[in-house]
C-alpha cells in the first residue's frame, strides 16, 4: 500500500495521531476531548492553556483548535507545523514514526529490487519508534509482610510470578504541570505493579481508595488484565472485578480475567471468542450495589452466567473477601454449582421511556394500586410532617412494624404488602434509642419482633452512602415500605427553600422507589409559623420543591391531651373525604401507638382561631395611649417614639410599631407633615408647628 492520506487514516485513525504527537505537551496517558493544554506552536507555556482536540461534527474527524490564537487543523496539519514538513513529509514521518509499514516506493515500474527486510530489523526500528516511557519502577524482594499480605487472598507466590506483580521500593513519573515526582515505600509501606513492561498499574491497599491505584505510561487499547494467561479451551472462565480477584481464583485453580472496573463495557467479539473457548462464561462482581446491577447487565446481555458470593462478614463484598474471611473453597463450589443450575437469563433491553397510548392501554390493570387502601400508594415516594412531640416518628415506624409483621389494618386502614418488609433509616435516634421504642411499639401490639424490620443507622453518612446502601438492601432483599427519618438529614443542599435542591433530593430517592417497587416515607417537620393554624402542604418545610416531588404529603397535628390529627394535604389518588377531613387518632404515651377514635374532622376546623377579644383589648389600649399622646394637637413621628417609650417602657423599634399600627388602624392621620388624631378637629394652628423631625 502506497503512503496516503487515505492508506494512513485505514490503519491508525486521527485522534490516535494527534494523540501521538501531542504526547509531549500533555501529562495524560490519553488526551480527552476539550481538554485544553498549552500551545505546542508557542515558544513559551500559555499561562491559561487554550489548544484542544475534539471530534468534528459529522464525519468524526478528530481536529485540534486553539481559541486563543485561532490555530485549526487535521492531524496531518498539526504534524506539518510541529516538524516544520510539507504534507508529503508529513505521511511519510507518521507512516515511520507510528510504525504503518507503508510502502514509500510508487514507481511500480522500476526494476530495482527492495533490500530485504529482516525480523530482527522490524523490531530493532520498532522499538526505536516507540515513545520513550515517562515513567520509571524500582523493584525490590518480596519480604515476610508481602507473602502475609497476598496469602491473606489465598494467593500463591507462582500465580504472583505468573502475572508479573512485583513488590516495589518506589516509582517515579511526571505530574501534571510536568514536574517529575517520586514515590516511596516509607515505613515498610507496602506497594506492587502489575507490571506489563512499557506500562504498570500500581496497587497501594493500604492507601485512600483515590489513591490506591495509578496507570503509568501508557496502556495498552481494550487490555483485559489475565486474557494472556488463559487455556485454548476449558470448560470454565471468571469475569471478575478486579485484579486481585483474578489472582486469588487462579490461584484457586479457576480461569479468571477482568475489565478495566465493573462498569467497563465488553466488546461483543470478545464476548463471543469467550463462549466459543469455554464451556461456561460466569460473571463474578462485587456483591454491593454496582456489583450486582452491572453483572445483571452483562450476565443478561450476552447470555453468560452469574454468580454471587455469600454474604461475607466485615463488610467483605468480594471474591478476595471471601477468602480473607475464610470462606470455603467447597462452599464457593456449591455456590457456583447453583449458578450454573440457574437458567441463564434473558436478553434485556435498554429502559424503555417512550410508549404510545396503545401500549399504554395494552398493560391491562389501570388500578390504582395501594400500600395502605386508599391513601399510601404501593411505590413512589411520600411525606409525613408535623412539629416536635407529635409522634411523627412513632406514626412512621408502627407502620414499619406492622408491615413487617403482617397484621393486616393499620389506624383502620387494609394494609396489602407484597413482601411484608420494610426498613427504617434512621438519622438521628441511635441504636440504644431505637431498642427501647421498638420494645415498646412490638410489645404494645401483643407480638413478638422479625428479622423483616431492618433498621439502618445512618447519623454519621452521606446521602449517597445512604443511597447506595439502600440500593444494596433492597436489592439483596426487597421491602414494601422503606421511612427516612428524618429528611433534613438526607437533604443535600445548602438552602431549604431551594425547589430544584429539593426535588434532586427526592428524585434519587424516588428513583430507588420506583426500581424496586416499594413506597418511601420521609418523617419531616412543619414550619414553626404553622404550629397553630389549621394544616396544609404550604406549611411543610422545604417550600414547593419537596411536595410537588412526593406522591403523598401527610400532616399529623397536635389535639387536646393524646389526640392527634392525621390529615392528608396532598394525596395523587387519595379520595376526597380524606383531603377535607382529618383524621382523629389517639396516641398512647405508654405504648408509642397510634389508634383509630373513628371521627373525622373538617381540617378548616384545626388549628388556632384568630383571637378578636385580644384584638380588641390591643386596639383599646393603642387607642388610649394615641389620646394620651397626641390629645387635641399635633406630633411628629420621631417625638410619638419618645413619648411612647416614656410611657411604657417599651424599646424605640416596639414604639415605631405602634406608630405604624395607629395609621393601620386608622386612629390618627398625617396633617402638614405631622400626625393627629383622626376626625379631630378642634386643633389650632399654633399645635401644627410640631413639624417631622425624622
Amino acid at each position: 500500500m502506497n503512503i496516503t492520506k487515505e492508506n494512513i487514516l485505514a490503519k491508525v485513525n486521527s485522534y490516535d495521531i494527534l494523540n501521538h504527537y501531542l504526547l509531549p505537551y500533555h501529562k495524560e496517558n490519553r488526551l480527552i476531548a476539550a481538554k485544553n493544554i498549552s500551545n505546542p506552536f508557542l515558544a513559551d507555556k500559555q499561562e491559561t492553556p487554550s489548544f484542544n482536540i475534539f471530534p468534528a461534527m459529522g464525519s468524526g474527524e478528530w481536529r485540534y483548535k486553539d481559541f486563543a490564537t485561532g490555530d485549526d487543523g487535521s492531524c496531518f496539519d498539526l504534524v506539518m507545523k510541529l516538524k516544520n514538513l510539507s504534507f508529503p513529509e508529513a505521511l511519510s514521518t507518521i507512516n515511520a514514526d507510528m510504525n504503518l509499514f507503508l510502502d514509500s516506493n510508487t514507481n511500480t515500474s522500476t526494476t530495482t529490487q527492495p533490500k530485504p527486510i529482516t525480523l530482527e530489523k522490524v523490531i530493532d526500528d520498532f522499538d526505536k519508534m516507540k515513545p520513550a516511557k515517562r515513567f520509571s519502577i524500582t523493584k525490590r524482594n518480596y519480604n515476610t509482610h508481602d507473602w502475609a499480605f497476598w496469602e491473606k487472598f489465598k494467593i500463591n507466590k507462582e500465580t504472583l510470578d505468573k502475572f508479573n506483580v512485583v513488590a516495589l521500593e518506589c516509582y517515579s513519573s511526571f505530574n501534571k504541570e510536568g514536574k517529575p515526582y517520586e514515590i516511596k515505600a516509607f515505613g515498610g509501606k507496602l506497594m506492587y505493579a502489575y507490571d506489563n513492561g512499557d506500562w504498570s498499574k500500581i496497587y497501594k491497599p493500604f492507601d485512600e481508595k483515590k489513591y490506591k491505584f495509578q496507570f503509568l505510561g501508557i496502556k495498552e487499547a481494550n487490555y483485559i488484565f489475565g486474557w494472556k494467561h488463559l487455556p485454548v479451551k476449558d470448560d470454565l472462565v471468571f469475569i471478575t472485578g478486579g485484579e486481585k480477584d483474578v489472582l486469588c481464583l487462579v490461584s484457586n485453580g479457576f480461569n479468571a480475567i477482568t475489565l478495566n472496573s465493573e462498569t467497563s463495557n465488553l466488546l461483543d467479539e470478545t464476548a463471543q471468542e469467550l463462549k466459543k473457548r469455554f464451556k461456561n462464561v460466569v460473571v463474578l462482581y462485587d456483591n454491593d450495589a454496582t456489583g450486582i446491577k452491572q453483572s445483571q447487565l452483562l450476565a443478561s446481555k450476552y447470555q453468560i452466567h452469574r454468580m454471587e458470593l455469600p454474604k461475607i462478614p466485615n463488610n467483605g463484598k468480594d471474591v478476595s473477601d471471601y477468602f480473607a474471611q475464610n470462606g470455603t473453597i467447597e462452599t464457593f463450589r456449591m455456590k457456583l454449582q447453583e449458578a450454573l443450575n440457574k437458567p441463564i437469563a434473558e436478553a434485556t433491553e435498554d429502559e424503555k421511556v417512550m410508549y404510545n397510548a396503545v401500549e399504554l392501554m395494552e398493560m391491562g390493570d389501570v388500578e390504582t394500586r395501594y400500600l395502605i387502601e386508599p391513601i399510601f400508594p404501593q411505590k413512589g415516594s411520600a411525606v409525613i410532617a408535623g412539629k416536635p412531640d407529635t409522634g411523627k416518628s412513632q406514626f412512621a415506624r408502627q407502620l414499619c412494624i406492622q408491615v413487617a409483621l403482617g397484621i393486616k389494618e393499620f389506624i383502620g386502614f387494609e394494609i396489602n404488602p407484597i413482601h411484608n418488609k420494610s426498613i427504617y433509616i434512621a438519622t438521628e435516634d441511635n441504636l440504644e434509642a431505637t431498642r427501647f421504642l421498638l420494645s415498646k411499639q412490638v410489645n404494645g401490639l401483643g407480638e413478638k419482633a422479625k428479622e423483616n424490620l431492618r433498621f439502618m443507622f445512618a447519623d454519621t453518612m452521606e446521602q449517597e452512602e445512604i443511597l447506595t446502601q439502600l440500593e444494596n438492601a433492597l436489592t439483596e432483599e426487597p421491602a414494601d415500605l422503606v421511612v427516612v427519618d428524618s429528611f433534613g438529614d438526607i437533604f443535600k443542599g445548602g438552602d431549604t427553600n431551594n425547589n430544584m435542591a429539593m426535588r434532586n433530593t427526592v428524585k434519587s430517592f424516588d428513583k430507588i422507589a420506583k426500581q424496586h417497587n416499594c413506597l418511601i416515607l420521609f418523617v419531616h417537620h412543619i414550619n414553626k409559623g404553622a404550629y397553630r393554624v389549621a394544616p396544609g402542604q404550604e406549611h411543610i418545610q422545604g417550600g414547593a420543591g419537596l411536595v410537588q416531588k412526593v406522591r403523598l404529603a401527610i400532616q399529623l397535628s397536635e389535639g387536646e391531651n393524646n389526640i392527634r390529627y392525621f390529615t392528608v394535604v396532598k394525596g395523587n389518588y387519595c379520595p376526597k373525604e380524606y383531603k377535607q377531613n382529618s383524621l382523629e387518632l389517639n396516641f398512647s404515651e405508654e405504648t408509642f401507638l397510634f389508634s383509630n377514635t373513628g371521627r373525622l374532622i373538617p381540617t378548616a376546623d384545626l388549628g388556632t382561631q384568630p383571637d378578636f377579644k385580644q384584638k380588641e383589648e390591643k386596639y383599646n389600649e393603642l387607642e388610649e395611649i394615641a389620646n394620651t399622646i397626641f390629645g387635641n394637637g399635633v406630633v411628629s413621628t420621631g417625638n410619638f417614639v419618645k413619648q411612647y417609650c416614656q410611657i411604657t417602657g417599651k424599646s424605640i423599634p416596639t414604639a415605631k410599631r405602634a406608630h405604624a399600627n395607629l395609621i393601620k388602624f386608622d386612629i390618627i392621620e398625617k396633617c402638614n407633615g405631622v400626625y393627629r388624631l383622626k376626625n379631630n378637629n378642634s386643633i389650632n394652628n399654633e399645635d401644627e408647628s410640631d413639624n417631622d423631625e425624622e
